[in-house]
């Protein structure tokens, strides 16, 4: 299961930083803590703290704020993602990320 589609990611959040409404709203009601099941699935709360911590590399570093791709050319859409792809192994090394999983979570 990919890493944004774990209960309690950080990723469920939109452009502003805030959950959804409706999914913050069906979290408070769970029979279930969904810090837990996040905390299971990462293997251990201490990976879930890193997980976070990289994920929040990604989403704060303005290298990485989407463009609006419907407004660019196939050309540009390509320079774009080399771009970004660059950046992304650029930073992998900066931040010392080595672990295989922790550079999936990067991406």
């Amino acid at each position: 299961m990919s890493s944004r589609a774990k209960a309690g990611s950080d990723s469920c959040r939109g452009d502003s930083g805030e959950m959804n409404p409706d999914l913050s709203r069906e979290r408070a009601t769970a029979s279930f803590n969904p810090e837990t099941i996040t905390n299971i699935l990462d293997g251990t709360p201490e990976r879930t703290r890193r997980r976070r911590e990289i994920e929040s590399l990604v989403i704060n570093d303005p290298a990485f704020q989407n463009e609006d791709p419907n407004f660019l050319s196939r050309s540009e859409r390509y320079e774009l993602a080399i771009k970004k792809s660059s950046q992304m192994v650029k930073k992998i090394r900066d931040h010392g990320i080595s672990d295989p999983e922790e550079i999936y979570w990067y991406k």
